[in-house]
């Protein structure tokens, strides 16, 4: 029997790759079992194949199959590399082979493929997912025994809120003040504000506090934003002035407000700049050195 989570819009597409690889899941679950003596009998684990396009701008595909070859593929915004550590780490060659099944998911791209043995609990949130009813409801149980909801977010999500997070995937986006760089990661998205425009020369540090209290100050009236820190696999390469955090499922909300909000936080920014500069230059209670 097989059981589906998510929006319907996406279940046929992760149909045909459940179906055009679960025929090899007993080979490829055997790998737990060949590596059982070295793995703690406590947990379960899962052999799995980590699939995303080499630019990193999609959502993650991955498949997971257990020792008895039961399996199910899940779409996630965070790749089990990302959220806990992989047992053992196998060479991509034979997941090349496989390449042909994940083409109609992604098109014609270049792909990547990782393959490691991981520990349950996965602790990884799921957009949607596919595969084997018995072993999902599994760890559907286990999740919600420990209180956690890593199988239960596609409950709440829909073909447009995935829509959302593949249009803006780990990309900056361009405003007429600035950029802002948009991080879906694991339920929720990271929204890093770039440094504004500005003919001022000011040092970058002084907007950089500017912004912390602008942060400060937001997050305090609205509990939709919270405070959040770049972080390494955010790989940036450019200045950030804040960034701030929201669930996934208030993507609907918060992004279409996006570019408002920024030339709202420029024009605080640059409004303060102004007034403690013109106030210094007619306001300044000294006289300038020379008069």
């Amino acid at each position: 029997m097989i059981y589906y989570a998510g929006p319907q819009s996406y279940r046929n597409r992760l149909e045909r790759v459940y179906n055009s690889i679960s025929g090899r899941f007993m080979e490829i679950g055997s790998l737990v079992d060949k590596h059982s003596d070295k793995l703690d009998n406590a947990f379960g684990h899962f052999m799995t194949l980590v699939v995303q396009p080499s630019r990193r701008d999609f959502p993650v595909l991955s498949i997971f199959v257990d020792s008895e070859g039961r399996g199910f593929c899940g779409l996630s915004n965070s790749s089990p590399f990302e959220t806990a550590s992989a047992l053992y780490r196998f060479g991509k060659e034979e997941a090349e082979e496989l390449r042909e099944a994940f083409m109609d998911f992604f098109g014609d791209t270049e792909l990547t493929f990782q393959r490691a043995i991981f520990q349950t609990p996965l602790k990884l949130y799921f957009l949607s997912y596919y595969g084997n009813e018995r072993l999902l409801k599994r760890e559907i149980l286990k999740d919600s025994l420990r209180g956690k909801e890593y199988f239960r977010l596609p409950e709440v999500v829909d073909g447009e809120l995935i829509d959302i997070c593949i249009k803006n995937y780990r990309k900056w986006l361009e405003f007429p003040s600035g950029e802002v760089f948009i991080f879906p990661v694991q339920n929720v998205l990271k929204i890093a504000f770039g440094l504004p425009k500005s003919e001022r020369n000011v040092d970058k540090s002084v907007v950089m506090e500017l912004s912390r209290l602008f942060r400060s100050e937001v997050t305090k009236k609205y509990s939709v934003l919270r405070s959040a820190s770049v972080t390494p696999d955010m790989r940036i390469d450019r200045p950030v002035a804040t960034v701030f955090e929201i669930d996934l499922v208030k993507a609907r909300e918060i992004l279409p407000a996006l570019p408002h909000l920024y030339e709202f936080y420029c024009g605080c920014v640059e409004r303060t700049l102004t007034s403690m500069i013109d106030q210094i230059e007619n306001e300044f209670p000294l006289k300038k050195c020379g008069d």
